[in-house]
């Protein structure tokens, strides 16, 4: 299930995009071309070069996931923690 090994987030971050046929490209503003995305899932894995994002759950399938790079994100908000806590954490 997802929220089981991390918490649920919304993450807002620049796309590499590509214009095809395009009339009109901003060269005073480079960022202007990229593309903004937004992706909900579960946070799996971050590190200080990636963010792996489970964002759906089977259990016939298994799960989808995005590797997104952790320097091409704007914004990580935290929706819900993780559903279970660490063993560690638990009281005897």
């Amino acid at each position: 299930m997802l929220g089981m090994n991390g918490p649920i987030v919304r993450i807002r971050w620049n796309d590499a995009a590509q214009q095809v046929k395009t009339n009109k490209v901003n060269i005073v503003e480079p960022i202007e071309n990229l593309s903004l995305a937004e992706s909900v899932g579960e946070m799996v894995a971050k590190d200080d070069k990636a963010i792996v994002l489970v964002y759906h759950w089977n259990d016939v399938d298994g799960v989808d996931m995005i590797t997104i790079p952790t320097d091409w994100c704007q914004e990580i908000e935290i929706l819900k923690e993780c559903i279970t806590e660490n063993l560690e954490s638990q009281p005897e």
